[in-house]
């Protein structure tokens, strides 16, 4: 059976459509009956239950799905968390299954920007345009999306930075015709040696200080923390900060409804020389 990418997906509902549907145009006699079968399920309308949200998942019929579907191993026990995580009534279900999905996952799917791809970085909202394609509505249209920014910037600019993410490869229309990015995270990696990327950064910052103004106490989290440490313990900190970030990654992935672009930037830099100079 074809199936696409199941670590791509932060919604179980939406995997299993996409996989039925790769499959119905490969072969004419592939059906909700053909799955109930395979899967030894005795209602043939089950999986369509599923697909539309009139049915959740037991464990018992969670693993007819993944016998229905060819999934296996670690894309049985990936399916399995991201179900649960799914369909958790609380937070501390959600915590717990979302946990178990980002050990699954790890950051497999980082997409490394390269060189010939910084002009990305040559203009702060070119990410944030990114981002928030896929929340406001309609799709892609220039005034909406310039209007969404902070600061605000103009139409022209809003498709001039489509423009430029589509011919990056960054972003791609699916079926709908609906602007979707072609990978849900980016990396230049480290360290970070090219200029384009360090002004981005420090224009970045430079927002962080106007966000002061610009947003109410209540929608930021501003803190600084001054700490002593080894020069032993510096490569410590930064694994520690970049699991913390690798964390939230993941959490802004399976995010089911997002409403907003948030921009996080971590520091670490000495303030101090070493004691021995």
């Amino acid at each position: 059976m074809l199936l696409p990418n199941l670590f791509q997906y932060s919604d179980y509902r939406q995997f299993l459509k996409d996989a039925y549907a790769m499959n119905k145009t490969k072969q004419a006699s592939f059906s909700f009956r053909y799955l109930a079968l395979k899967g030894g399920v005795n209602s043939s309308a089950f999986f369509k239950y599923i697909f539309e949200g009139q049915r959740n998942l037991t464990k018992g019929t969670l693993l007819k799905t993944c016998l229905a579907f060819g999934l296996k191993d670690k894309d049985a026990e990936y399916f399995e968390h991201l179900v649960f995580f799914n369909q958790a009534k609380t937070m501390k279900e959600k915590n717990l299954y979302f946990d178990k999905l980002t050990k699954l996952r790890g950051l497999y799917d980082v997409k490394r920007v390269e060189e010939s791809q910084f002009d990305f970085y040559s203009q702060w909202y070119h990410s944030v345009i990114r981002e928030l394609l896929a929340i406001v509505k309609p799709s892609g249209d220039p005034k909406a999306l310039a209007h969404a920014l902070l600061p605000s910037i103009t139409p022209k600019q809003a498709q001039e930075s489509i423009d430029l993410l589509h011919r990056l490869g960054f972003i791609h229309k699916d079926a709908q015709g609906k602007w979707r990015q072609r990978d849900p995270i980016l990396s230049t990696g480290n360290p970070i040696t090219s200029q384009v990327v360090i002004q981005f950064q420090l224009k970045m910052l430079e927002l962080a200080g106007e966000a002061y103004d610009r947003s109410i106490p209540e929608e930021r989290l501003m803190s600084s923390t001054t700490l002593a440490v080894s020069e032993a313990s510096v490569d410590l900190f930064k694994k520690k900060i970049r699991q913390f970030r690798a964390e939230l990654l993941e959490l802004a992935r399976v995010e089911e409804s997002p409403e907003r672009v948030y921009q996080l930037n971590l520091n670490f830099f000495p303030t101090s020389r070493k004691t021995k100079e």
